[in-house]
């Protein structure tokens, strides 16, 4: 006696039909990259933050990435809203023409 097993992979359209709409996986990937992408960049911009600045913020250097990790997909979008600063050299010149 013979026992014969064939295996048969699901045809494209059930495994589409299963919860993957066409061009859903390209969504997803392309989701991926631009989270990664804003992580990266997020982890730069603090990273660039003085640690007296980060300590009023609430972290230590070392805490910055695992930080950014728990970081949802809106506070991954937040930009810095504070005016640039001048650089120190104008600062102290005008203290220097006061005196």
């Amino acid at each position: 006696m013979s026992i014969s097993i064939k295996h048969q992979m699901p045809s494209a359209t059930v495994v589409r039909s299963a919860g993957m709409k066409k061009g859903a996986g390209f969504r997803l990937w392309w989701q991926s990259v631009i989270r990664s992408w804003q992580r990266r960049k997020m982890i730069a911009v603090l990273s660039a933050l003085d640690d007296r600045i980060l300590q009023d913020i609430g972290m230590h250097r070392g805490e910055i990435e695992r930080v950014v990790d728990g970081f949802d997909d809106r506070e991954l979008r937040m930009t810095p809203v504070a005016p640039e600063s001048k650089p120190i050299d104008l600062v102290y010149a005008e203290f220097r023409r006061a005196a």
